[in-house]
């Protein structure tokens, strides 16, 4: 059953291949809400958009609701971006990882403050509020060793002065590891909904299709690259590269760039600074039309970090090493009771070592038996 799964996955990353080739008969003329377009996380952002198939962290979200059952633990993120004439685009989000399951919601605003108003003649006719909201509750689970599949739900708010769209809409995503060593294929499909209307027109979401990859350079050595093709309505296909590079656990830098069609912006460069269970990311983001945007994404990890968590490991196994000579060192001088005392010691660290087991067992069996 499982590998029936995988081929259905490998069949459909090769059909939206074909897709990206084609012009998508499905999308209408004009396209609403388009805050959806807007990348969440400095990070991605940093790589040149191009994240759909790392999605390793609470932005996976926005990129592949699939990435989410990569989390280690429970994990919320805020992401700030600082964009054109004083636009700014706020994400709140929270993960919670349950066995093969992952749960998060997220929250998603855009918006400048008041902007003064004025009629026909250009006399002001004061300042009325424009803002774009959106929030989704997401769901991915780990359908086998290599395969995953994330779901998002969102309800979605324009507002405009007096006028109000509301609209539901939802995302499909997958993630795939190749078994070649380190590659891992990302698929996201978003915003599909129904047409919204907006004052007395009717528009449809940004359908957007997303193909990823993203390969691990050298293992034991943290160098990723990415790349995602995408697919937006009306749109010639565009994609993004991204190369991450990390140093220890506190450390990485980013370069990236987005080749989109009319667009040349340059590189993209961002860093991540992590500090137990805080992280914080930045990226520079260059428009030559529209001018620079910064983002801030800042990071909060429930539990033990990753290095602790190995460092708490190697010194169990280094006790557990100290104490399995211990035992043998009484077991060697017939000193049962004290052997037994040490291989149990071992078993309350790991319940499931069984050369402790055996060794208790027969020091238990020896001093019944007097010898």
């Amino acid at each position: 059953m499982k590998n029936g799964i995988e081929k259905i996955v490998i069949l459909s990353f090769l059909l939206l291949l074909f897709l990206f080739r084609r012009p998508c008969p499905c999308l209408a003329a004009t396209a609403g809400f388009d805050f959806l377009k807007v990348g969440v996380g400095a990070r991605p952002l940093a790589l040149g958009e191009a994240y759909v198939a790392l999605a390793d962290d609470i932005s996976a979200i926005y990129w592949n609701p699939a990435g989410l059952i990569q989390l280690k633990g429970g994990e919320s993120g805020f992401t700030y971006n600082k964009w054109f004439e004083d636009i700014g685009y706020y994400f709140f989000g929270y993960a919670y990882p349950f066995r093969d399951s992952s749960f998060a919601l997220s929250l998603y605003y855009l918006g400048g403050g008041n902007i003064q108003g004025s009629d026909e003649g250009s006399e002001p006719t004061g300042e009325f509020s424009v803002y774009d909201f959106a929030f989704a509750s997401s769901y991915s689970r780990k359908l086998s060793e290599r395969l995953s599949a994330g779901l998002n739900f969102k309800f979605i708010r324009e507002k405009l002065e007096d006028e109000v769209a509301n609209v539901f809409a939802f995302d499909l995503g997958a993630l795939y590891k190749t078994g070649i060593s380190n590659l891992n294929l990302g698929l996201n499909i978003q915003n599909i909904g129904t047409k919204i209307k907006f004052i007395k027109q009717y528009e449809s979401l940004p359908l957007n299709c997303k193909f990823g990859l993203a390969y691990k350079l050298f293992p034991g050595y943290p160098v990723t690259l990415t790349l995602d093709l995408n697919k937006l309505k009306n749109t010639d296909i565009y994609f993004g590269l991204g190369t991450e590079c990390r140093f220890g656990e506190y450390l990485a830098l980013r370069i990236g760039r987005k080749f989109a069609p009319n667009i040349d912006d340059g590189f993209r460069f961002g860093v991540g600074l992590r500090n137990g269970n805080l992280c914080l990311d930045y990226a520079y983001v260059p428009h030559n039309i529209l001018g620079d945007a910064h983002q801030f994404s800042f990071g909060f990890y429930f539990g033990k970090p990753e290095i602790e968590k190995v460092i708490i490991d190697k010194e169990k196994e280094a006790r557990i090493a100290s104490l399995y000579e211990e035992g043998m060192m009484y077991f060697g001088q017939k000193r049962y009771i004290e052997a037994i005392a040490k291989f149990s010691e071992i078993l309350l660290l790991d319940p499931e070592n069984k050369e402790a087991l055996n060794r208790m067992k027969e020091a238990n069996r020896l001093l019944r038996e007097g010898k």
